[in-house]
C-alpha cells in the first residue's frame, strides 16, 4: 500500500495564502510609492508657481527718498517677469527699524520682502541696545541692489564755498552749526559722527523721518549742513538748491568730477558709502530664494536699469545672495568699529 504525503511551504502557510500576501504587499508599496511621488510632486508645483500673489517690497523711509527711486526703478520689471503685482510700501520711522522689523515678522514665503538700506542692517544694531530684530538671524539676503557714494551738501546760501573753509568754521565755532540725517542710525548719522571724529569738529545731529524732510530743511536753512546719498542729492544738486563740497569715496565721482573728496580736503582716511539690497523673512525656501535672485539679477542687467542707477549716482551691484551675506557681515563689523570710536550710542 502506497502513501502519497503532501507537505505544505515552509512555516506552514498555504501557498495560495503566501502569493495573496505578496500581492498585498506588492499592492501597498506601489500605492506608498505613488503617494510619495504625488506629494513630490504637489511640491514642486508650489514652487513652481511662485509667487502666487502679489509681492510687497517694503521701504523703511518715507516716498521720495532713494529707497523709493530705487524700489520703483526695480518694481515695474521684476513685476512683469514674475506676473504679480509688486507693490512699493513705505513704512518709515525708527531710523528703518520699523519697516525692518515687519518684514522680519511676516511669514517667510518670498511674497514680503524689503529692500533695506545699509543703516538698519549693520548699524543699528550697534547704536540701540534693543532692538526688534536681529539683521543677521531674522532676515535672508536675497540680493545687493546698488552701492553709493554720500556727498557734504550746503544750500545755496551758504557762504562756503569749498569743504576746506568749511571744516575750518566748524571747528573755530563746535557747537553752533547742524547736521541733518535721515534718522538715528541711518549712515548719513554716522557719516556725520565720522566727520566730526576725524576731522576734530563738533556739530548738533538733526534727525528727520527720511531723507526728504531732511532736504526741505537743508535747502531752507534749518540746517547747517548734511552727508547725503548720492541718488537723493542730485535731483537738487541740478537745479542749485544745493551745493556739494566734498564726496565720501575713495576717488571722485564722475557726475561730480570737480568735487574733491573728505580725504583730499584734509580728512585723512573718511570714507563711507551707503548701500541698498533686498532681503527676505528668515525660513524662506532655499528654492524661492533662487527665483528672486536671478529675476532680479535679471531686472539689474537691463541696459535701462543700469544707466538709471548710474544716472543717480549710484554702482549697480547684483551677487547672489551668499555674498551679499558676506558683505553684510563684514559692513556689520565696519560700522560696529566706527561706532566704538566715534561714542555714538542711541539707547
Amino acid at each position: 500500500m502506497s502513501t502519497t504525503l503532501t507537505r505544505n511551504p515552509p512555516h506552514g502557510i498555504p501557498s495560495s495564502r503566501k502569493r495573496a500576501t505578496t500581492r498585498r504587499a506588492a499592492g501597498s508599496l506601489a500605492l506608498s510609492i505613488a503617494l510619495f511621488a504625488g506629494l513630490l510632486a504637489c511640491a514642486g508645483a508650489r514652487a513652481e508657481t511662485f509667487p502666487s500673489k502679489p509681492i510687497t517690497l517694503v521701504i523703511q523711509y518715507p516716498v521720495g527718498g532713494p529707497s523709493d527711486i530705487l524700489a520703483r526703478l526695480i518694481a515695474a520689471p521684476l513685476q512683469a517677469r514674475l506676473g504679480q503685482p509688486v507693490i512699493v510700501d513705505a513704512r518709515a520711522g525708527a531710523g528703518g527699524t520699523i519697516g525692518t522689523d515687519h518684514v522680519a515678522r511676516a511669514k517667510p514665503d518670498g511674497h514680503s520682502l524689503l529692500l533695506s538700506a545699509s543703516g538698519p542692517l549693520a548699524i543699528s544694531p550697534w547704536l540701540f541696545k534693543k532692538l526688534p530684530y536681529d539683521p543677521l538671524r531674522d532676515l535672508v539676503p536675497v540680493v545687493q541692489v546698488a552701492s553709493v557714494p554720500m556727498v557734504l551738501l550746503v544750500n545755496a546760501a551758504n557762504p562756503a564755498r569749498d569743504a576746506k573753509s568749511f571744516l575750518e568754521s566748524l571747528k573755530s565755532n563746535p557747537g553752533k552749526y547742524s547736521y541733518g540725517s535721515s534718522g538715528n542710525g541711518t549712515p548719513q548719522h554716522l557719516a556725520g559722527a565720522l566727520l566730526e571724529s576725524l576731522a576734530g569738529v563738533k556739530a548738533l545731529h538733526v534727525p528727520y523721518r527720511g531723507q526728504a524732510p531732511m532736504a526741505t530743511d537743508l535747502m531752507a536753512g534749518q540746517v547747517d549742513f548734511a552727508i547725503d546719498s548720492m541718488v537723493a542729492a542730485l535731483p537738487n544738486l541740478a537745479i542749485g538748491r544745493l551745493r556739494p563740497l566734498a564726496v565720501t569715496g575713495s576717488q571722485r565721482s564722475a557726475l561730480l568730477p570737480e568735487v574733491p573728496t573728505l580725504q583730499e580736503a584734509g580728512v585723512p582716511g573718511y570714507e563711507a558709502y551707503a548701500w541698498y539690497g533686498i532681503m527676505a523673512p528668515a525660513a524662506t525656501p532655499q528654492p524661492v530664494l533662487q527665483t528672486l535672485n536671478r529675476t532680479i539679477r535679471e531686472v539689474l542687467d537691463l541696459p535701462e536699469v543700469r544707466a538709471q542707477i548710474a544716472r543717480t549716482g549710484s554702482i549697480p551691484v547684483h551677487d547672489t545672495p551668499q555674498a551679499f551675506g558676506a558683505f553684510i557681515r563684514s559692513e556689520h563689523a565696519k560700522w560696529g568699529d566706527i561706532v566704538k570710536r566715534t561714542g555714538v550710542m542711541l539707547n
